[in-house]
């Protein structure tokens, strides 16, 4: 049967099946593994038979090039000596730290990379938001901000690898023909009123965005809260798998659209540029195109079920997400 077409369940069982046979090649081979999350990648917590637990990533066929994982991996290990704390890359025996191997019942090879396991719990979700007072959700995204403009000053002063290769996260991939995580006109379960208004957004996102100008800042890319891990005094920074070249502004909406589906996004926005202009100063130009950065994140979104049609969590977040992001793009079309 088509990958796609299995349960949940069972495709679980085929790439936890891959996942043995990658980690091998750290001899951890006989490691209890346990799934943590799929969505855009499968990732599983390895613990060894002394207790030690690291993090398998076992990734999406065709969405990042041995090159682009090797550039993420490069990075995080220049942010972790610079004092910014992040999952530590572990190589193989080979030396390597991509691995790319093969399981029963998954049609294709898959790139692995292991990690360290770092402590720490998110303090929201993607999907579901942040659930506290304002003053929380200031006082959150303010680190937040913190840990956004650190990122972005350690980048523009680091020394990139040669072979250096990331994605790009600008019009073209966010609201163009064909964006990187797929088109949502396509999408099954909107109506025809709400594509209406997508479309309309869409268009005239695409339109003011070219006054922006170039997207040539290296951003994290997913500063969600699923990816802040609180460890006490500590908040680590996980998931840089769509660690890219964009805007800073770009960085902000990511961050802040769950925000729209839990509320406090007024709380939000001044805590994160309360936090990012005690380091950096926040460019007032991308201010003034926040709205349109902000559609074209939640656009993006939107066309994510479209090109993952195996995993059955992205298309249940339909419905709700369509509503949501129809409605923000009802007001940004009125403004």
């Amino acid at each position: 049967m088509e990958f796609a077409l299995l349960s949940d369940a069972e495709q679980v069982a085929a790439l936890e099946r891959l996942a043995r046979t990658a980690l091998a090649a750290w001899d951890l081979d006989q490691a209890r593994v346990e799934l943590v999350k799929y969505r855009e990648n499968a990732v599983f917590c390895v613990t060894a038979a002394d207790g030690a637990r690291t993090i398998l990533r076992v990734h999406r066929p065709h969405y990042r090039s041995d090159d682009e994982i090797r550039s993420e991996i490069a990075w995080r290990h220049a942010l972790d000596a610079d004092g910014i704390a992040n999952p530590a890359a572990i190589p193989a025996r080979s030396g390597d730290y991509v691995v790319t191997a093969a399981g029963e019942g998954v049609p294709e090879p898959r790139q692995c990379d292991l990690m360290n396991w770092v402590p720490g719990n998110p303090p929201g979700t993607l999907e579901g938001g942040v659930e506290a007072s304002d003053d929380e959700i200031r006082a959150l995204y303010r680190n937040v901000g913190i840990l956004a403009a650190r990122l972005q000053e350690h980048a523009a002063n680091w020394s990139r690898p040669a072979l250096f290769r990331r994605p790009r996260w600008d019009i073209d991939t966010l609201v163009g023909e064909t964006p990187t995580f797929g088109r949502f006109w396509e999408l099954d379960g909107i109506d025809a009123e709400q594509m209406q208004i997508l479309l309309a957004a869409r268009d005239r996102v695409r339109e003011r965005l070219v006054n922006l100008g170039p997207a040539d800042v290296l951003i994290h890319g997913d500063l969600v809260p699923d990816n802040i891990l609180i460890d006490g005094a500590i908040t680590r920074i996980i998931d840089f798998d769509d660690f890219g070249w964009s805007w800073p502004g770009f960085e902000m909406a990511t961050s802040l659209f769950p925000l729209q589906v839990s509320g406090g996004f007024d709380a939000g926005l001044e805590g994160y540029l309360e936090g990012y202009r005690t380091l950096r100063a926040f460019p007032d130009r991308e201010l003034e195109f926040f709205p349109e950065l902000l559609i074209a994140r939640a656009l993006s979104y939107l066309g994510w079920p479209v090109g993952r049609p195996e995993i059955e969590s992205a298309r249940n977040l339909v419905p709700m997400f369509a509503y949501v992001i129809t409605e923000s793009a009802r007001e940004y079309l009125a403004r």
